[in-house]
């Protein structure tokens, strides 16, 4: 039990990255990007493709991966979402936008990479924690510390530095933030680019521990539902609604099946939506 509980919460983990990236462009913006997956399948198959086909050294894939990914998140805010955000359009047009993006990318991907799951290296080779009852490699001990640190970062970013101040003025009214000289633009960008860096890490950090794929679909829901349940605009409520999620996950493909997964939570999600509808940490933005 012990395992598999450790499993399903490194697992979470990468969904809390991408459930994150959705709460941090959408307080900063009110974009709700559902693009947000295909970093994550960008960063882990573009990781692989730097180390075995092109042969390059294991930090030096992952960093041009994580760069790459950025830079796509960079071209879906200048190319795509800017041009409709600035004319003001309604958020239904944004959304369609980046779900048609999703779309492209991920042909795009399997053009490029096929559609076979990849797998890379663990960061540290052998290495094991244990645990009661047995024990898990290294890889999901750093999937978790480093989701943890990051949303800690996220957070002490927005909390305390001039750009998490900007960041936080744009959310609250972006005429308001233009006043004081603070470009919703350039902020928009910079949400992006976050976001897009935090879908990519989680798909680096899952890729040696499980495998990647250019099918971004599956990340892109969960990292959706685990932002929905911990309450959507937090920070820390992804990381709880990413655990859970994963943590179901892992019970129900364990004692049923594997096939009933996404059923469960989907059921779960929408038992807490009508108990408590801004999630379980959806009142704590304004402190967070």
């Amino acid at each position: 039990m012990t395992i598999i509980l450790a499993t399903g919460i490194a697992t979470g983990c990468v969904y809390a990255l991408v459930g994150v990236g959705f709460s941090l462009i959408y307080r900063t913006t009110g974009i709700v990007n559902f693009a947000q997956g295909v970093f994550v399948a960008l960063g882990g198959m573009a990781a692989f493709w730097f180390l075995e086909v092109l042969q390059l050294p294991y930090p030096v894939a992952l960093l041009i991966a994580l760069a790459l990914t950025i830079v796509a998140g960079l071209l879906l805010w200048l190319l795509v979402v800017l041009p409709i955000w600035s004319r003001r359009s309604d958020q239904i047009s944004v959304m369609m936008a980046c779900l048609v993006v999703a779309g492209l990318v991920t042909i795009l991907l399997q053009k490029w990479l096929g559609t076979q799951p990849r797998t890379l290296p663990e960061w540290l080779p052998g290495v094991r924690v244990d645990l009661p009852g047995g024990s898990i490699t290294g890889q999901y001990a750093i999937m978790i510390v480093a989701t943890v640190a990051l949303v800690i970062g996220v957070g002490a970013l927005l909390q305390f530095t001039t750009i998490g101040r900007a960041m936080r003025a744009c959310a609250a009214s972006r005429e308001t933030s233009a006043l004081l000289g603070i470009s919703p633009e350039w902020i928009g960008a910079l949400a992006m680019a976050a976001t897009a860096g935090l879908g990519g890490l989680g798909g680096i950090l899952i890729a040696p521990a499980q495998y990647t794929s250019t099918d971004a679909t599956t990340y892109g829901i969960f990292g959706f539902v685990a932002a929905v349940l911990g309450g959507f605009g937090t920070l820390r409520g992804p990381l709880v609604g990413g655990i859970l999620v994963g943590v179901l996950q892992a019970l129900v493909g364990r004692y049923l099946s594997a096939e009933y997964e996404t059923v469960m939570v989907f059921v779960l999600l929408l038992v807490l939506l009508t108990v408590r509808p801004r999630g379980l940490l959806g009142s704590e933005w304004a402190a967070h």
